[in-house]
């Protein structure tokens, strides 16, 4: 199950880039998002009997909806339109250092030099995968900037979900982020999809709109849930170490993207970084440190 969900998630890269060769960015992801929330919120009435969360909590709620939906979708979206997939996969693996630093910062775990360190080789990382693909068509340096964005404001999410996941269901705060960032992006959602040409769009562009609403929106989370209470979080989160180099792989081979050696060294280092940050808390877990969903897109 573990390994479906990081195919299902890598897979969305290649799929995201593809769709924007006729679909506008806000269109294509605002919709699948509220498709996707509206789905998530009957499943979880159904199975849980409401989607309520304690007043006090609410607030939580909304910002975890505007950095981690709104936000990053914003930039992932616009990364993915700019830039090659291959490099927003690869970007994309540092999230979990940069979350580390937010957890620091926030008073979750002390500040340790192995934190600064996991930092430091992470972000070398970032810079070998810019590097490495600059020469290369569909190269973006915006689009990579955004993808950082992007990882960025994931990276904030997970920390700040962590108080709301030590006392609801996982599934109901996805359910409730998910559709409170559709509502804050309605607006953008709106003006794209006016102005969107329906008409130009293949068969093969509704399947990739198809697939990045059911696959990664929902189909993860099942998967990803049910393995997570199986073998638990620290197993569960070395299958995440597939996605930077199975999205960079789907991308060549699904868009004839180009992939040089330094980038491939440099999603090395990355997960390097984002591994030496994982032992690091290993050995001294975080305050109230509960998983978070897993990926991004």
């Amino acid at each position: 199950m573990l390994v479906a969900a990081n195919v299902i998630w890598s897979l969305n890269y290649a799929t995201t880039k593809y769709a924007f060769e006729r679909w506008s960015p806000i269109a294509f992801s605002g919709l699948r998002f509220a498709t996707a929330g509206i789905a998530l919120a009957l499943f979880v009435r159904w199975r849980e009997g409401g989607l309520g969360v304690d007043r006090s909590d609410v607030r939580l709620v909304v910002l975890c909806g505007v950095v981690g939906i709104f936000l990053n979708q914003l930039t992932f979206t616009y990364a993915v339109d700019y830039t090659a997939a291959a490099n927003v996969a690869l970007i994309l693996a540092a999230a979990p250092a940069f979350a580390a630093v937010f957890a620091v910062m926030l008073g979750h775990e002390r500040v340790r030099p192995a934190h600064w360190l996991a930092l430091g080789v992470s972000l070398v990382g970032v810079g070998l995968v810019v590097v490495g693909g600059s020469d290369l068509a569909g190269f973006s340096l915006r689009g990579d900037l955004l993808a950082v964005g992007a990882a960025l404001t994931w990276a904030a999410y997970t920390v700040m979900l962590r108080p709301l996941l030590g006392r609801y269901s996982a599934i109901r705060i996805s359910a409730l982020v998910i559709l409170v960032g559709a509502v804050i992006m309605a607006p953008v959602t709106v003006v794209q999809v006016a102005n969107q040409d329906f008409d130009s769009l293949r068969r093969l562009d509704w399947a990739a709109w198809l697939y990045s609403t059911i696959g990664p929106l929902l189909v993860t989370n099942w998967l990803y849930f049910r393995a997570l209470h199986r073998v638990g979080a620290a197993r569960a989160t070395l299958y995440m170490y597939l996605q930077p180099f199975l999205g960079a792989v789907f991308a060549a081979w699904l868009l004839g993207e180009k992939l040089v050696a330094v980038q491939l060294i440099g999603g090395g280092v990355i997960v390097g970084g984002v591994a030496l940050g994982r032992a690091v808390a290993a050995r001294r877990p975080m305050v109230g440190e509960v998983e978070p969903p897993g990926e991004p897109i």
